[in-house]
């Protein structure tokens, strides 16, 4: 079964809950503009979900003029909703960038993903770098002293704490942060039951 978490981005106006997305703002006060970022946690799939999250559809945060260095984090609860012990996994798939010959801003936005049931971050780089269905992020449950990298036991729970960062660029870089302006990225964060 499939969960998915959505991130995109998009000007000025509400998204569906398919979707969420995230435009950098103009460094110059004059021709600034409002990006929103919402990030959105959904449920696909039939039957009763083996793993399920806390935030199905909903808005995770809403980002509303995110500027060069600026981060915005929000949160997910994902739940072994089984009846046993399983192994969780999470991927990432569907990102695209645009609009074309534009520069990539899922190359230059960094995401952190933190496990706060396991107090550590599990995936920090490239907002593109993360993980795919080819080779899914295998999710740790809470240690015990027997297995360092358990599964989840049935019940169990883990706060994921999402974090976008637009970073500035570094002082004398060639790097010009304004043709950024208006680009967006998309992509989708499918939760598994892996066997």
């Amino acid at each position: 079964m499939r969960h998915r978490l959505t991130l995109a981005a998009v000007l000025g106006v509400a998204l569906a809950a398919a979707v969420v997305t995230a435009l950098p703002a103009r460094r110059d006060p004059d021709t600034s503009t409002n990006g929103r970022l919402q990030l959105v946690a959904s449920n696909a799939g039939d039957n009763k979900p083996m793993v399920s999250n806390s935030l199905d559809g909903r808005a995770i945060f809403t980002i509303v003029g995110l500027q060069p260095g600026q981060s915005r984090s929000g949160q997910v609860t994902v739940k072994n909703a089984g009846s046993a012990p399983e192994t969780v996994a999470v991927w990432q798939s569907g990102l695209t960038t645009g609009p074309a010959g534009r520069p990539n801003l899922a190359a230059w936005a960094q995401l952190r993903v933190y496990d706060a049931a396991l107090n550590k971050t599990v995936y920090t780089g490239a907002y593109q770098d993360f993980p795919t269905i080819l080779r899914p992020m295998l999710l740790c449950g809470v240690p015990s002293a027997k297995d360092s990298c358990p599964r989840w036991a049935k019940g169990e729970t883990h706060v994921f704490t999402f974090t976008v960062t637009f970073p500035d660029v570094p002082k004398g870089s060639a790097v010009n942060i304004n043709t950024y302006q208006s680009t967006r990225l998309q992509s989708e964060f499918d939760w598994v039951s892996a066997i």
